[in-house]
């Protein structure tokens, strides 16, 4: 399966350039607001960013870089990027959403895909280039599928250069969502007023004469972000306040690294109140949030509306069966 990094990852254009730059300016602006001795703890775990498509190896961009303006890792066997910039223009889905091009063909030179748009060639290298967005739907790949299936682990780490459209979002809505969630995380972890933390935002927006979007949040809204969107309490807390019981060690070979923090029930996790689609950009910042962990695999694949409704039926199914006991 592919192994190594997305294809040109170190190759950025004017406009990555300019949305991570200005994600810098956020970071460094909500540093600014904690105390000087937990300013590097946060720089570390979340802001730093890294100039790169895929937030660089290892811990180079911070957890809100990962977070906001990349894709989740793959290492499939298949054409995605083992993470890459959400609004990186070539997109795969069942069937091409409206608001993508349509790739008129998928070819292969030697052991390299080249995706024919509009009469020219673009190859993996070359295809974050792309002037608007396009979609390799499934029929594509089907034709060429018999060809695939018999590329090893290396070709595809040479090819990996498309996102899920589920994944897809705008440079604006990346960039804001990287806001909202830097919001969320120094008012929860490190002491800094949540207005306080809005307006420094909103003054990076500024100075950068950058206009924010319908969908980032009113000041009137702001506390909103602070709250895991499902249980409503903070995110410095327990889910719903609740006592949480002490989990036994589990055996870990002691050469590989643990990672439990990663699956305690507190855990920060990225939200989207509203499950990701092919066929729309949900990616945003009024619906990406952080939330605990517990939280979000409660939701699984559903919406917030949805889940509430499930937990509302649950209660009163064992509300009911009491009554009758």
């Amino acid at each position: 399966m592919a192994k190594g990094r997305t294809v040109s990852a170190r190759e950025l254009t004017e406009k990555d350039r300019f949305a991570l730059e200005i994600c810098r300016k956020v970071s460094e602006a909500l540093a600014g607001l904690i105390e000087d001795d937990k300013k590097e703890d946060f720089m570390r775990n979340y802001g730093r960013v890294h100039f790169s498509r895929d937030a660089g190896l290892g811990k180079a961009g911070g957890k809100l870089q990962r977070d906001a303006l990349c894709t989740r890792g793959k290492t499939d066997k298949a054409p995605f990027s083992n993470r890459n910039l959400r609004w990186h223009p070539l997109i795969v889905a069942m069937d091409t959403p409206n608001y993508a091009k349509e790739v008129e063909e998928i070819a292969i030179d030697g052991k390299l895909l080249v995706f024919i748009i509009e009469g020219e060639l673009w190859y993996a290298k070359d295809v974050h280039k792309l002037p608007e967005v396009y979609c390799a739907p499934y029929e594509k790949w089907y034709e060429i599928k018999d060809e695939l299936i018999k590329w090893t682990d290396d070709d595809w780490t040479r090819n990996s250069c498309v996102i899920p459209a589920m994944e897809y979002s705008t440079l604006e809505y990346s960039i804001e969502t990287f806001a909202v969630l830097g919001i969320a995380v120094v008012s929860n972890f490190y002491n800094v007023s949540i207005n306080d933390a809005y307006n420094s935002v909103l003054q990076v927006f500024e100075r950068n004469n950058y206009r924010v979007s319908s969908e980032f949040p009113k000041e009137r809204d702001i506390e909103d972000v602070v709250l895991c969107p499902l249980c409503l309490s903070p995110l410095n807390t327990t889910p719903a306040n609740l006592e949480m019981r002490e989990r036994e060690e589990v055996f870990q070979p002691p050469w590989r690294k643990r990672k439990r923090e990663e699956g305690e029930a507190e855990s920060l996790q990225l939200f989207h109140t509203e499950p990701l689609r092919e066929s729309e950009i949900l990616h945003t910042p009024r619906l990406v949030r952080y939330g605990h962990r517990w939280c979000n695999v409660a939701m699984a694949d559903h919406s917030l509306s949805e889940t509430i409704d499930f937990m509302r039926a649950v209660v009163e199914a064992h509300e009911r069966k009491k009554q009758k006991v």
